[in-house]
């Protein structure tokens, strides 16, 4: 009984780990990409990538730049330019094991990171241990590929057995629109011949 009563005391006393996550003020200095910034935290920059969530590649060595890339850059940009920027960590660590600093940003009030993924600029993934979020972040991820947007509009081009996104596909499908459209000027401008040459022979 002794040994019970000791141990609730001293559970009592140590610092409980589930308190709220601690959210820290910054200010915006660049927008990288849609999914990575530079802020400044105390006078310092750093850069931050967005905890859970990943957006196409337009800066990425040896990547070409991925359908829906540079929208989701524009897209982070324009909602972060003019809000209280605020950070928070995940309970579960700040750094992923490439020694990234891992955030939740908030815009005000709202996270950018499931507001990125809710408008189909983002996907969820990266999922190790820090999950604080994870459950907002796939119901945002469900509404948009249920409505098809963005990044969920292109067959095949979210790469779902894995991470990040399957350029060759969305690549593919470009290419056969763009065949297409060509076949079609074609049969177009022989039509277009075909009739002059029959006016002009006066058949």
């Amino acid at each position: 009984m002794k040994f019970l009563i000791s141990t609730c005391l001293l559970m009592l006393l140590l610092p409980q780990s589930t308190s709220a996550a601690e959210r820290t003020p910054v200010t915006l200095d660049r927008v990288i990409d849609g999914d990575t910034l530079s802020v400044k935290q105390s006078g310092r920059k750093k850069t931050v990538r967005l905890l859970l969530v990943d957006t196409p590649e337009s800066k990425k060595p040896n990547t070409p730049v991925q359908p829906y890339s540079l929208e989701a850059a524009d897209f982070t940009k324009s909602l972060v330019s003019s809000c209280n920027l605020i950070i928070e960590h995940d309970s579960k660590g700040r750094y992923d094991r490439y020694k990234r600093e891992l955030v939740y940003l908030y815009c005000d009030d709202k996270m950018v990171n499931e507001i990125l993924v809710r408008e189909g600029y983002a996907r969820v993934g990266y999922i190790y241990q820090q999950k604080d979020h994870l459950t907002e972040l796939k119901e945002a991820e469900r509404q948009a590929r249920t409505k098809s947007l963005k990044i969920w509009s292109l067959d095949g081009f979210v790469n779902e057995d894995g991470e990040g996104f399957n350029s060759t596909e969305a690549e593919r499908q470009k290419e056969v629109d763009v065949v297409e459209k060509i076949r079609q000027l074609l049969y177009e401008l022989v039509d277009d011949l075909l009739d002059r040459l029959v006016k002009k022979i006066g058949l």
